[in-house]
């Protein structure tokens, strides 16, 4: 399963690294609760070997060893453009990883977080994927969308390649109402105190999503359509610099045991829009 959010940054600089090592400790503090223990997180190093040595983080924060690491890497990345910075980590167990990029280049401003994980029981409950979803949402409230899925979905299976994929779970900054997609199995508001900021869109309420199961896909698309119909589902015009390039490399960097094994996937494309 593949949790993709986007955001933008509401300054024009990147915040400190402390600051973004930080929200990669809150990320990994909300999915403890779903079974993945926050001391079996690693931080990135040249070797698997290396960065089990030390956990990137425990109940207090991040670790002592996995700021130095995090700074280190910091400082390698800094020599080639200072407007983007990456970080991620992964996990022992459950075949978990993350990362977060950031942007502060004004004509190349969209930040991604990334999540992929094997199976995981709890998250194979809806309501507790929209917990998930929910808690991503307290640490980036601004978030233009949360994308949830599996990733052929995304790479084989949407509609609109320069749009969001519905997957099992959307989440758009939009208020949304049954009257504009029946296609959807429920529509989660989003809320911020007395007002509606958001809608989760969830495609299949009652089992896990998966691209094995053709209906599942069907609603899925049809879901993209009738928001893309309404002009409710956004063009994602600006993509980070060499999105489908970093993303691959962020989870290689965050965990060692990928690099050997980097594959690029190709995609016939349904659609231009």
């Amino acid at each position: 399963m593949v949790i993709t959010l986007v955001f933008q940054l509401q300054q024009d600089t990147l915040p400190s690294l402390d600051e973004h090592v930080g929200d990669l400790w809150k990320v990994a503090t909300l999915l403890d609760l779903f079974g993945f223990p926050i001391d079996d997180w690693c931080p990135p190093a040249a070797t698997p070997k290396k960065s089990l040595e030390s956990p990137a983080f425990d109940r207090n924060g991040p670790t002592s060893v996995a700021r130095e690491k995090f700074r280190m890497q910091d400082e390698k990345d800094a020599t080639t453009d200072f407007r983007f910075r990456r970080t991620g980590v992964w996990t022992k167990g459950r075949g978990g990883v993350f990362s977060i990029l950031l942007s502060s280049d004004v004509d190349n401003p969209i930040c991604l977080v990334k999540l992929q994980f094997d199976e995981v029981t709890a998250l194979n409950d809806a309501r507790n994927m929209q917990r998930l979803v929910l808690g991503l949402l307290d640490i980036w409230p601004s978030a233009a969308n949360i994308r949830v899925g599996p990733l052929m979905y995304y790479t084989l299976h949407q509609v609109f390649p320069k749009r969001p994929g519905a997957g099992w779970m959307l989440y758009l900054a939009k208020v949304i109402t049954i009257s504009e997609l029946p296609e959807a199995a429920q529509l989660v508001p989003v809320m911020e105190g007395d007002t509606q900021r958001g809608t989760i869109i969830v495609s299949v309420a009652n089992e896990v999503f998966s691209v094995d199961n053709p209906e599942h896909v069907k609603i899925a698309n049809s879901i993209e359509v009738r928001l893309a119909d309404q002009d409710l589902l956004p063009r994602q015009s600006h993509e980070p610099r060499g999105a489908a390039e970093d993303e691959g490399k962020s989870l290689a960097d965050s965990d060692p045991r990928l690099r050997p094994k980097r594959t690029r996937v190709r995609r016939s494309a349904h659609s231009n829009s």
